[in-house]
């Protein structure tokens, strides 16, 4: 059952020449269930009020105590049936069926057993913070692990707060992740050359279509379940669902439901893989047979793993196509903005920290380019030492009147100038080190 958390504000009647307010407030039946009822307060005779202004400062008094006070079922609710009767019931009908899932498994695997007979407004920031240390000790979860759960439950109290069932600040906002807890695996993606392998590989052709457009278009597992024949174009996707087990959802954020370009060696095997089902202009595009959208996830595990196990490649999963989208594109000089706009993030940060990859090879490649540069700078330094023997060969200094060039290198004199002699001031084009050397020979004392 459903139960609602509100702040009151009363309705104030006269009844027999006495003021009243009425209210909301659960009652406990015998049976151990509570049940909401409307219940009145008596305020007072009417001729003991002078104005209905001091009526209404009754009424508000008596209802700030029902509210904050802890008089009412409300203010004594345990975080649990709170949770359960309120909180679930709401991710259900306002958030996506996979998120409102997901918090339900977080509920009850971590957090349920623990929190007990620990009333809602008496859960402090401590109590979170113990809990979280508790979990990660017991379980070894990982740090990401435990900052969903920390999530979660900050969830909560954010939803509380909006419906009137908790006061004050949110008090998980300030619980700290153990810093002792596990740190998360990395995540993997497929390069290019990976995937064409696949691609060579895999046995039927619905599942070479279902990779190839995972790969080269980035599309998420529940877009992909989701993809209907008349969202294909021959050159774009339109993104307009995604379907979570049987639930059909919109796609997740305002900006995945952009479309995304079909280069033309995808186009290659969406027509081919088309013309082999029959050339079909309605229905979704992978399926089983049935019409109904394909199970990816039993592909994957069953088909798709035994393949690459032949090629010695692992399965990492469908969402390392779509982090191997981006890295590929990154590798192949594509700016962070257009990696985001082609995966349809929202915000470019997350494109940039969790799926943009750096391959092997890319870093052999710069490293070899850092190679090649020191190799050109160590030839370049070169030139410039034999260019200076060039002037270094034992012959004496010209005076500044019987400096030349030729081929582009001044040339001097063995005619010496006298003491004191300026021998720079008219020396156009020869530089600072040229005129250093040609003081030290018994020049201008001055060499700037």
């Amino acid at each position: 059952m459903k139960v609602n958390f509100h702040y009151q504000k009363g309705h104030l009647y006269e009844d027999h020449d006495a003021w009243y307010v009425q209210y909301r407030q659960r009652i406990s039946q015998a049976d151990g269930s509570s049940q909401l009822k409307r219940v009145s307060k008596y305020l007072g005779r009417s001729n003991d009020f002078s104005n209905i202004f001091e009526v209404e400062q009754c009424r508000e008094s008596f209802i700030q105590t029902v509210n904050r006070d802890r008089l009412s079922a409300n203010s004594r609710i345990t975080l649990t049936a709170f949770v359960e009767g309120a909180y679930l019931p709401w991710t259900k009908e306002e958030r996506r069926a996979s998120t409102s899932k997901g918090h339900e498994k977080i509920w009850i695997n971590y957090l349920r057993n623990r929190v007990g007979e620990l009333r809602l407004r008496e859960f402090r920031t401590v109590d979170a913070s113990r809990m979280l240390r508790a979990i990660a000790k017991e379980r070894d979860l990982t740090k990401t692990t435990l900052q969903h759960i920390k999530s979660v439950l900050s969830t909560i109290f954010t939803f509380a707060k909006n419906d009137g069932a908790f006061d004050g600040a949110n008090p998980v906002d300030g619980v700290l992740i153990p810093w002792d807890a596990r740190e998360p695996g990395e995540t993997h993606a497929y390069d290019l050359s990976q995937v064409l392998q696949m691609l060579d590989r895999l046995p039927l052709l619905v599942i070479k279509s279902l990779v190839a457009t995972a790969a080269f278009a980035g599309l998420r597992l529940g877009e992909l379940r989701g993809l209907e024949w008349t969202d294909y174009t021959g050159t774009e996707l339109a993104i307009n669902r995604s379907i979570w087990r049987s639930v059909v959802n919109p796609p997740k954020t305002r900006a995945s439901r952009n479309s995304v370009p079909v280069i033309p060696a995808l186009a290659e095997i969406l027509g081919e893989y088309r013309r082999s089902v029959g050339n079909p202009e309605t229905g979704v595009v992978f399926h089983s047979g049935n019409r109904l959208p394909i199970n990816a996830d039993k592909v994957g595990r069953r088909v798709i793993r035994s393949t690459l196990k032949a090629i010695r490649l692992p399965w990492y999963g469908w969402h390392a196509f779509r982090r191997g989208l981006a890295s590929n594109l990154y590798a192949m000089g594509a700016p962070d903005k257009v990696v985001q706009r082609i995966l349809r993030h929202s915000k470019p940060h997350v494109t940039k920290e969790h799926y943009i990859k750096v391959f092997d090879r890319t870093m052999v490649e710069a490293v070899e380019r850092m190679q090649a540069q020191i190799e050109e700078l160590r030839k370049a330094k070169g030139d410039r030492q034999q260019l200076e023997l060039r002037f270094d060969d034992g012959q004496p200094a010209t005076a500044a009147s019987e400096c030349s060039t030729a081929n582009g290198f001044p040339h001097r004199s063995t005619v010496r100038p006298a003491d004191g002699q300026q021998i720079f001031s008219s020396c156009v084009g020869i530089d600072v080190r040229t005129r250093y050397r040609i003081w030290r020979r018994g020049g201008d004392s001055n060499p700037r």
